[in-house]
């Protein structure tokens, strides 16, 4: 049934897509495993003993430390693993062909919603750029831009500041399409620091979400289904691609 009811939601132009980094991973973009073994990686033996089980966002933030503050090298290996070309686009095509979505929020550095809309996407990453949206599909990338160095949200601090920042224009923005809209995540799953900290700390500013928000991910288990509940969020049990391909294919049935 909730897979019927997002459907209408599309179909009434009432959804803003919630994308995170699951949703890129067939393109052959990194896991936040994959960027945190790349980092330690690329450490001296000695350096590699200091991360023990970190996070990506504290393995990313000492090793900045490590490099006096700079963060050049970081950038340098994120962008070697993320600005390159992708091995497939196919699903981020078909949203660009469903036409009632025209609102993406990601917390992705990556261009692949770019690469499929071509021009007819207006990129959002800062504020200054919020009066240039004139395009009919806007993408709000609310953790930065791989091209834009400076933007990048990834260490702890990063995310520490992030956080104070929710008065900004950007963020205005986004918590009125959180009061206005149906929130679709895809490509994340509840344990997501991103998604705990929306469910618990943005949502205070509206009261709760107005209309009921969806997440869609494969296979969770029973616990993670009880806070689901507990959040009054709906659960779609469907890989990100799958329930694409779906609502596309439902969407032009009756387009």
């Amino acid at each position: 049934m909730s897979f019927e009811r997002v459907v209408e939601k599309v179909r009434d132009n009432d959804v803003v897509l919630w994308v995170g980094a699951g949703f890129s991973l067939y393109a052959g973009m990194p896991s936040a495993h994959t960027l945190r073994e790349l980092i330690i990686n690329s450490c001296s033996e000695k350096e590699k003993g200091y991360f023990n089980n970190q996070s990506l966002s504290d393995v990313a933030g000492t090793f900045v430390d490590m490099r006096n503050g700079s963060r050049n090298e970081l950038h340098q290996i994120l962008q070697d693993a993320i600005d390159v070309e992708p091995k497939s686009l196919w699903a981020h095509k078909l949203v660009s062909e469903i036409p009632q979505i025209d609102l993406i929020v990601t917390t992705n550095y990556d261009k692949l919603f770019e690469e499929s809309y071509g021009r007819e996407l207006s990129t959002i990453v800062s504020d200054t750029q919020l009066p240039l949206a004139n395009k009919r599909t806007r993408l709000y990338k609310i953790h930065g831009d791989i091209n834009v160095p400076e933007s990048i949200v990834l260490t702890n601090s990063d995310y520490t500041n992030f956080f104070r920042n929710t008065d900004k224009p950007l963020w205005n923005k986004i918590k009125t399409l959180l009061a206005e809209k149906t929130i679709i995540f895809l490509g994340y799953s509840l344990s997501d620091q991103n998604i705990d900290f929306l469910f618990d700390n943005v949502i205070k500013d509206i009261g709760s979400f107005q209309k009921e928000p969806f997440l869609v991910a494969p296979g969770l288990p029973p616990h993670i289904l009880n806070r689901l509940n507990q959040k009054k969020v709906n659960y779609i049990d469907m890989t990100g691609e799958v329930f694409i391909e779906k609502l596309h294919e439902e969407i032009k049935k009756n387009f």
